[in-house]
């Protein structure tokens, strides 16, 4: 402790016979007393934005409750939603997912001129975003005569359930056609497996 007061004294000394000392000590403070106020003013100017967005946001949520055309919307919400939920597939199981988009895609693409068609069932995903909902992928191989694969794209767009097509790939040389397609499923159980 005594060090520290003789530390002092011997500072307080140097400062009051050296003025250029003096000069450069008021100036560091003043530094660090304009930085002090930098801060705590990007302080408040932080907290005065994070208060207007509540308090607009409140303003929003009393004239919400004064509303009546409340029910009118769930309504039309729930209406959209359903209509969204239709165009989803369902499924119990990942096989039967599997199935269902190969028949569909059979159905599709066997009304048209292709050669040597074959259907592969392709990765099953959980969509990260939307649990419950599982991305499921085929993949179909052929041959096409020329016409018939903008059928086949056009079969797929207009499709009442929704199908994606992912990648297609179509060679001139040998007029293949190779096409990756996704769907998206409700209603898959517990598609990881049970470890024993």
């Amino acid at each position: 402790m005594n060090a520290l007061v003789a530390a002092l004294a011997r500072l307080r000394g140097e400062l009051a016979a050296n003025p250029r000392l003096r000069a450069g000590a008021w100036a560091v403070a003043a530094i660090l007393a304009v930085y002090g106020l930098l801060v705590q003013s990007d302080r408040v100017e932080a907290a005065y934005v994070t208060y207007t967005a509540d308090a607009e946001r409140l303003t929003r949520a009393r004239a919400l409750l004064t509303r009546d055309d409340l029910p009118a919307l769930l309504e039309a919400e729930r209406e959209r939603d359903s209509a969204l939920a239709e165009r989803f597939w369902q499924a119990e199981t990942q096989g039967l997912a599997q199935a269902q988009l190969q028949a569909a895609l059979g159905d599709i693409v066997g009304e048209l001129e292709f050669r040597n068609p074959r259907i592969q069932s392709g990765a099953i995903i959980p969509v990260d975003y939307a649990p419950g909902l599982w991305r499921v992928q085929a993949q179909f191989n052929g041959i096409y005569e020329p016409g018939s694969e903008l059928l086949a794209l056009h079969a797929l767009a207009t499709h009442p359930k929704k199908i994606v097509v992912d990648r297609l790939d179509l060679r001139r040389r040998d007029r293949r056609m190779t096409l990756l397609v996704s769907a998206w499923f409700a209603g898959i159980g517990d598609a990881e497996p049970k470890e024993r």
